[in-house]
């Protein structure tokens, strides 16, 4: 019995020891330079037309306290070259340990190289790479991605800022959802033209202003969108996630609804060769701002009124922006395709190759139901 008894026990303290071996190949956190963000510019060097900058986190040296604070919280190298890849391949001579990419939070792209070259070749290494997520935002910038992403924000990393920011696309409509990698590889292989949020460094922040016009018969940037032609896309496309709608009444006072639900419903009709599409949006919301001199005034007569007001607001920003989609840019990115794809499949297999030129010469009505449930909570005299 003792014989046996102390086998058990042998057998345990092996099994117990298995789970203490650790893991044989793992790696110090403080030896391993994490990617998180990227930026691509143009150069003037036409040998090294890419001038890539790659933004890495500092992490705590050995020996070092934690929360010890020893200046910025992130590098940025850049490189110029002429291929990702062996640019990336490059920054190990200044690195002191290996790259990884598996942390990529964002990638900011120059409007100047977008326009210059088919993000499908731009970005090719990044889809290819198995061990890139498809997970990082992408943006524009009218600035040097590099100047972006060098953007001195205390406390913060301007690669995870800038993904940081989208988790408020519930408070604005102004704000495009985010566009990921994984988003971009699909319409870049179907040669669907999309839009992509555009962001400016000021001083020491980063905003979300306008966004870019990607179009998919090249997959280069062909223009902008102002905020007004943002808000104008998320009303045509449904995929807002709420925010304001700032109207003016008869006497140009400010009045604000604020977005609390909306749908949007596209219906396609295809007779005798002419494309036709009839948006339908439906929203509730509530009164959040009023300045008028009859902010008071709770008749139904009154709510119904600005109700009317605040749906030619939301058709008129429908209208400017399928007015610049159609006649400047000829680019579908608000997915009208698939409307009609689903409605007429047939006719789209067909139309598919040439899709936004029958986009821009489509004809496009509105209406727009507006359904005010609250006026807020109002002090009367």
């Amino acid at each position: 019995m003792a014989k046996q008894k102390m086998k058990r026990n042998i057998f345990a303290c092996l099994i117990v020891l298995l789970f203490l071996s650790g893991c044989w190949d793992s790696s110090d956190i403080e030896d391993m330079s994490f990617v998180i963000g990227f930026g691509f510019d143009s150069s003037e060097n036409e040998e090294t037309p890419i001038k890539h900058t790659t933004q890495i986190a500092v992490t705590k040296k050995k020996g070092e306290q934690a929360g010890a604070q020893q200046g910025k919280m992130y590098q940025d190298i850049t490189v110029e070259g002429n291929s990702l890849h062996d640019i990336l391949r490059s920054i190990s001579l200044q690195l002191p340990y290996p790259v990884y990419t598996d942390h990529l939070a964002s990638i900011v792209i120059n409007q100047e190289t977008a326009a210059r070259y088919d993000l499908s070749i731009l970005l090719d290494q990044i889809l290819r790479d198995n061990v890139t997520r498809l997970s990082p935002v992408v943006v524009l910038s009218k600035q040097q991605a590099s100047d972006v992403l060098g953007t001195n924000i205390e406390g913060e990393i301007p690669s995870s800022y800038i993904g940081n920011i989208f988790d408020n696309k519930t408070s604005t409509m102004k704000m495009l959802p985010p566009v990921r990698v994984g988003d971009i590889a699909a319409n870049l292989s179907s040669h669907v033209s999309f839009v992509l949020p555009n962001v400016t460094k000021e001083k020491n922040t980063i905003l979300v202003n306008g966004a870019g016009v990607i179009r998919g018969k090249d997959n280069k940037l062909v223009g902008y969108l102002t905020d007004d032609e943002v808000q104008g896309i998320n009303w045509l496309t449904g995929k807002g996630m709420g925010g304001l709608l700032n109207f003016k009444d008869e006497k140009d006072n400010t009045i604000i609804y604020e977005v609390q639900h909306y749908k949007t419903k596209v219906e396609p009709l295809y007779k005798d060769g002419r494309l036709t599409f009839h948006v339908k949006v439906t929203s509730q919301g509530w009164i959040s701002e009023d300045w008028s001199q009859s902010s008071n005034n709770l008749s139904e007569r009154y709510i119904q009124k600005l109700e009317h007001l605040a749906e030619k607001k939301v058709v008129k920003l429908m209208e400017g922006t399928m007015k610049k989609l159609q006649n400047e840019y000829q680019s579908d990115v608000i997915e009208f395709h698939d409307s009609f794809r689903i409605s007429y499949p047939r006719d789209y297999q067909e139309m598919k190759k040439d899709w936004d030129k029958y986009f821009a010469d489509a004809d496009v009505t509105y209406d727009a139901k507006i359904k005010i449930i609250n006026t807020g909570d109002m002090v009367k005299d």
